[in-house]
């Protein structure tokens, strides 16, 4: 009897899938009779013990055809959690050959940070095949990030100028990447006219964000908000809450807290509206020596704080005691019966209704 190569090849095959499925074979028909014969398919991806990010569900999974006598052939997948496939978690069932020579079908979402296992056989000319080899991945872990809280400036506040816009940072759980945040300042509360966007690096427990340009030219009240951002794996928080706060044009005092190259308050912004004090002399930004032999810069960023505080409506006692508690300690002492607030190298001085800049002569 004579055996053509292809049933050689064919039967070799046949008894090589035998031997390594994890299942027996199992016809899908009683007729003993079969009319084709069918190779098991292989696998191909996703590759074994492959990591699947959850959110690049829902998976596909891709075999190499089968090798068959005839044409035509179907294809079922199985999903199960387990390797003995006792609990199946998705079957796809009739699935037409694939062109090219492979097949491929896509899964419903699976239920996320959990081990699968997937084989697939062949059904063509009234023979069901063998189950190919299983196959192992993984879906990752979901991500979730949850909205950033806002801290400053919190509604009502009015700034003097543009104000460090700070959150305290997403919590977040799952695989995430690295985040950035994405402040959105608008003049409306819908956000349909955001006038300065920007996205910055997530900060150490608080992210802040201080414009640099782009200023109203009249006070207003705007609305600010912002996202948390994970790029690597395209994920992002909502918005957090929208805060309003009323935009006031840049006071004296953050001027020259501009001009030295600082921001007059980085953190927490204070209450109130400014116009209630007055500067004096000495107020000009310039290098100077101290009593005792230290360089420094005039006027320091503490006394321009405390007298923004001051031209807030804060009374000097009350104005170092806000700064102590929201972020901004200060070595400053009121000594209310001169009226004299004194800083290590200087001294303010309420001289005739006006806040001079005094330097010290002696410890």
């Amino acid at each position: 009897m004579k055996y053509s190569v292809f049933g050689v090849y064919l039967a070799a095959a046949l008894t090589a899938t035998a031997a390594c499925s994890d299942n027996p074979a199992q016809p899908s028909s009683g007729n003993s009779s079969l009319t084709a014969s069918v190779v098991a398919p292989r696998p191909v991806s996703p590759a074994n013990a492959a990591q699947i990010r959850n959110i690049d569900q829902p998976a596909t999974l891709v075999v190499q055809n089968a090798v068959s006598t005839q044409t035509g052939a179907t294809y079922t997948f199985e999903v199960a959690s387990d390797a003995a496939f006792a609990t199946k978690v998705q079957t796809k069932d009739g699935i037409a050959e694939g062109s090219g020579g492979q097949t491929a079908v896509k899964l419903d979402p699976l239920t996320p940070g959990r081990d699968y296992y997937w084989h697939v056989r062949a059904t063509v000319g009234g023979t069901t095949g063998l189950f190919g080899a299983a196959s192992k991945f993984t879906i990752g872990l979901p991500i979730t990030i949850d909205p950033p809280v806002p801290v400053s400036p919190l509604s009502g506040v009015v700034s003097s100028g543009w104000p460090a816009f700070t959150v305290v940072n997403s919590t977040r759980s799952g695989p995430v990447g690295s985040l950035v945040y994405r402040f959105e300042i608008s003049t409306n509360s819908s956000f349909t006219n955001i006038i300065v966007a920007a996205t910055v690096n997530e900060g150490s427990g608080r992210t802040s964000f201080t414009p640099s340009g782009q200023a109203p030219a009249a006070q207003t009240t705007l609305f600010w908000r912002a996202t948390a951002i994970d790029n690597t794996n395209m994920v992002s928080s909502q918005a957090s809450s929208a805060q309003s706060f009323t935009y006031g044009l840049p006071t004296r005092q953050a001027q020259l807290a501009a001009q030295e190259g600082l921001v007059l308050w980085s953190g927490v912004q204070p209450p109130n509206a400014n116009g209630q004090a007055t500067l004096g002399d000495n107020w000009n930004v310039q290098s100077v020596v101290s009593f005792n032999g230290v360089p420094h810069v005039s006027p320091t960023i503490e006394e321009l704080q405390v007298f923004d505080l001051i031209d807030r409506g804060f009374d000097p006692g009350a104005a170092l005691a806000w700064m102590n508690a929201n972020g901004y300690p200060t070595q400053a002492v009121y000594y209310a019966s001169v009226q004299v607030i004194g800083f290590p190298f200087e001294y303010m001085a309420l001289v005739y209704g006006r806040w001079d800049l005094v330097s010290r002569v002696g410890g």
